[in-house]
This record gives structure tokens, sequence and C-alpha cells, in this order.
């Protein structure tokens, strides 16, 4: 039998699999015994082709996975958030040393109560943008517009009552996954033109900045800062 086919248990399995579908030939338990007994058969042609095929397959998942912009590193769930004016949120001195003015400028006066939801926290993996982050997100191409509809036709974004909830829950001592040593910390919200925004939190010196940047936003951000997605 050749032995200069190299394959790991998982391709061999899949194998085995595929050309039971693509060797009507070989299919015969019979021919089977006949190529095993054979290195000449024309059985280790194919063979080797398949080989070759899964392994090229293999290496462009690989590269995905590679490619791939953000990664789910925890999910978290959070109750129901009540309705809050957006002027309220963020307010604490004790708890904020910086509140963006354009929250008020850009998001609704009345931030909407929000049901209990999951949350996915996302650890971005390569530079990017907030688009290309949401492109890859919601799995499609476009502009800000578009973009902007998805995710909230998919209820991705959350309201700064929540993201309240969640820095108080971090300072309580519970992991809900903010970074919390200066790295930023990223949430979908609505804003007045009924696009999305991006709101911004990070904790410097004990406590925490709120910022506000618009989606279609050029800045590219480095890995290590974190992304958080509502799901439902």
């Amino acid at each position: 039998m050749p032995t200069n086919n190299s394959a790991t248990a998982e391709q061999l399995i899949e194998l085995s699999s595929l050309q039971m579908k693509r060797l009507q030939p070989v299919a015969d338990q019979e021919q089977v015994k006949e190529a095993i007994r054979s290195k000449d058969h024309p059985f280790w042609d194919a063979f080797a082709l398949a080989v070759a095929t899964l392994a090229v397959v293999a290496e462009e998942k690989v590269q995905v996975a590679l490619e791939k912009i953000i990664e789910v590193i925890k999910q978290i769930t959070t109750g129901v958030v009540g309705e809050k004016k957006t002027a309220d949120c963020f307010t604490s001195k004790d708890r904020y040393y910086h509140r963006d003015g354009d929250l008020d400028n850009w998001l609704p006066e009345t931030q909407a109560e929000q049901p209990s939801a999951i949350f996915s926290v996302n650890k971005i993996r390569k530079e990017s943008t907030f688009k290309e982050m949401a492109e890859e997100i919601v799995g499609a191409k476009g502009n800000v517009k578009k973009l902007s509809q998805i995710i909230i036709e998919r209820k991705h974004t959350t309201t700064l009552p929540t993201i309240e909830s969640l820095i108080e829950r971090q300072e309580g001592g519970e992991d809900v996954g903010l970074r919390t040593d200066g790295w930023a910390n990223f949430f979908f919200v609505e804003d007045n033109n009924g696009d999305v925004s991006v709101v911004r939190v990070g904790r410097h010196g004990g406590r925490w900045g709120v910022s506000v940047r618009r989606l279609g936003c050029d800045d590219r951000w480095s890995v290590e800062r974190r992304v958080f997605v509502r799901n439902s």
C-alpha cells in the first residue's frame, strides 16, 4: 500500500464517505478488497486526488478563520432594563470621568426599556473599522444605511441604561467581559437618524469614560478591544 499519502484521521473518515459516492467501481466490497491488495489499482490514484482535495479545502478553511476580524469569547445575559432619559445616563462623577456631549445630540431623548437579552462578547482579532466589524457580524457587505437597518432589525443594538448596568455589575465584582485596563469596549446603539452609532466605554484610573462615534467612522481599532453584540 502506498505510504506517501498523509492524511489526518478526520480526513480519512470524511474520505471514506466521499469515496463511496465518487468511486462507484470500488463501492463493491470485493473490489475494495482487490484495491487494498494491489498498490497499482486505479483506486489509489483517486485516493490521492481525494486526499489532495481535502488538504486544499482544509487550508482554505484555516485561512478564512485567520482572516476573521472578531471572535466570540463569552456570552452574558441581562435582565429587563427600564427606560431612562439619555441626559441622565453616565452622570455619576464618582463613576465617570468623561461623558461625551454627543450622547445627547445624536441619540434619542429617551432610552427605551430593553427586554432581557443575551449578549456575545467579542474580542477584536484584526485592526478594523466599525463598518468592517458590522459587516462580519451581520454576514453582509453594504453602506452604513444598509448595515444599520440589518443591525436594528436583528436587535443587535442596546441602550445606555443597559451599558450602565453592565458597568455596575463589573464594578461589583462580576466578570461580564468588560475590559477594565484602559482598552475600549464597544456597543451598537440606535441614533436619532434611525441609523446605528457606536458607544465606547473604557476604564482609566478607577473611573469610566464614555463617548460615541458614527458607525461609518474611518478610525481603525486595534486588537484586544471588545465588541458587545445583543443577540436577542
